[in-house]
C-alpha cells in the first residue's frame, strides 16, 4: 500500500478545505494516509477520517516564529515528518506554502502541488523567487480548470506538460443526504449564496443589488451564508442601502444544503476563482444557477446548459437577476437541463488515482 503525504494549513470552512476532506475519505482506504496542518483547527478537523494521521506544525507561538522565520528550522521539521515514514507521495494542498514545504523534502518522493485560484487575480501569498523555486520542483502540479492552468503557466513560465486539469470532486450522496434536513422556506423568490465572507467573493455586489431591486419594486430575498473578514462591512453596508427587509445573513452553516436546495436561484458574485466549488455543489441539488464570469464556472455550467453568467460586474449581475425576477428568462429549460446533470466524479477519482500512481 502506497503512503501519501498530504500538507495544508487549517481545515476551517472553506471550498478547497472541503475538498480536500472529501479526498481523504474516498483514498483512505487505498492508501496509508498522513495530513500535515500548520494549525489544527477549524470547523472540518472532526472530518478527518480516523485512520489518517495528523501532524500540526504549530505548537505555540514560539515554534510558529522559528517556523516561519528560519528557513533551517523551517526544513528540519518538514524533514523529520517526512522521514517518519517510506513516503512515496507528497502533496501540497494549497497555493504557496505547502508547495514550498513539499520542495523542503529532500529524500527522493514524487512531489505533487494545487493551485486552486486564478493566479492572475489571487496573490498565491510568497515571493515570486519562492514561487518559481517550490513549482519547478513538482513533479507535477494540478489546476481545478483550463482556464487555472493557461493563467498558471503563462504567468510563471510553467510547462504546460507538467501541469494537469483535475476538476474538483464533491462528495454528491453526502450533499444530498444533508440536504434532506427541513429548513424554514421563503414564500417569495429568494437568491442564496454561499462562500467565505472574503473580498474575493463580492457579496457586497448582493447588497448594492438587493437596493436596486427593492427599488424596482420586486418582491424577493437573499440569503447569505457565511462569515468572515467582510461581515461588518457587509451588514454596515445593509443598514446604509436600508435592505434588512431583503438580505439574510445566515452565518456559517456546516450544513448549507437545505438552504441552496429550498432556495429559487444560487448566485455566485465572486471577482475571481479557480473553481467555484458552490457552483458544483448548487448543481449537483439540480440548482438554477446564476454567476459572474470567473474562472472554472463556464466549463462547469456548459453555458447556457446548465446556468447562467454575466460579465464580471455588479451591474451586469444585477440585470441578469432582474430579468430573472421578471420572467424575461425562461429558466424552466435550464431546469429541465438540470435533470440530467453529471457531477463527473466518477472520472476525477479515475485520474486522482492516474496522478498519484503515475
Amino acid at each position: 500500500m502506497k503512503k501519501l503525504l498530504f500538507l495544508g494549513y487549517t481545515l476551517e470552512m472553506g471550498g478547497a478545505e472541503k475538498v480536500l476532506i472529501d479526498y481523504l475519505k474516498v483514498l483512505k482506504d487505498k492508501y496509508e494516509i498522513d495530513l500535515v496542518l500548520f494549525n489544527k483547527k477549524g470547523e472540518l478537523v472532526s472530518e478527518i477520517p480516523e485512520n489518517v494521521g495528523v501532524y500540526e506544525l504549530r505548537k505555540n507561538n514560539f515554534q510558529y516564529a522559528l517556523f516561519r522565520y528560519v528557513p533551517f528550522f523551517r526544513k528540519r521539521k518538514i524533514n523529520s515528518i517526512a522521514n517518519q515514514k517510506e513516503y512515496d507521495v507528497a502533496i501540497g494542498f494549497f497555493e504557496g506554502r505547502s508547495a514550498t514545504w513539499v520542495a523542503d523534502i529532500k529524500k527522493k518522493i514524487k512531489r505533487i502541488a494545487w493551485i486552486h485560484n486564478d493566479v492572475c487575480k489571487f496573490d498565491i501569498g510568497i515571493p515570486e523567487k519562492e514561487i518559481l523555486d517550490s513549482y519547478n520542483k513538482m513533479d507535477m502540479v494540478v489546476t481545478v480548470s483550463e482556464k487555472a492552468k493557461e493563467n498558471f503557466c503563462k504567468k510563471y513560465n510553467i510547462s504546460k506538460e507538467k501541469v494537469e486539469v483535475l476538476y474538483n470532486f464533491i462528495d454528491e450522496k453526502s450533499i444530498l443526504d444533508k440536504s434532506k434536513v427541513q429548513v424554514e422556506k421563503n414564500n417569495v423568490f429568494t437568491f442564496v449564496n454561499v462562500g467565505k465572507m472574503r473580498p474575493q467573493k463580492r457579496q457586497d455586489r448582493l447588497i448594492h443589488i438587493a437596493k436596486k431591486l427593492k427599488d424596482d419594486g420586486y418582491d424577493f430575498k437573499i440569503q447569505i451564508i457565511g462569515n468572515g473578514p467582510e461581515e461588518d462591512k457587509i451588514k454596515g453596508l445593509i443598514d446604509e442601502l436600508d435592505v434588512s427587509d431583503k438580505i439574510e445573513l445566515l452565518g456559517l452553516k456546516t450544513n448549507p444544503y437545505p438552504y441552496i436546495k429550498n432556495a429559487d436561484c444560487f448566485v455566485l458574485s465572486s471577482e475571481f476563482e479557480g473553481f467555484g466549488i458552490a457552483v458544483k455543489e448548487a448543481l449537483i441539488l439540480r440548482q438554477l444557477v446564476i454567476s459572474t464570469k470567473v474562472t472554472g464556472v463556464e466549463e462547469m455550467l456548459e453555458t447556457p446548459k446548465y446556468g447562467l453568467i454575466t460579465e464580471n460586474s455588479t451591474e451586469a449581475l444585477y440585470q441578469k437577476m432582474k430579468k430573472v425576477l421578471s420572467g424575461e428568462i425562461d429558466v424552466e429549460v435550464i431546469k429541465n437541463n438540470l435533470k440530467d446533470y453529471d457531477s463527473g466524479n466518477n472520472q476525477v477519482i479515475e485520474k486522482l488515482i492516474r496522478i498519484i500512481e503515475g
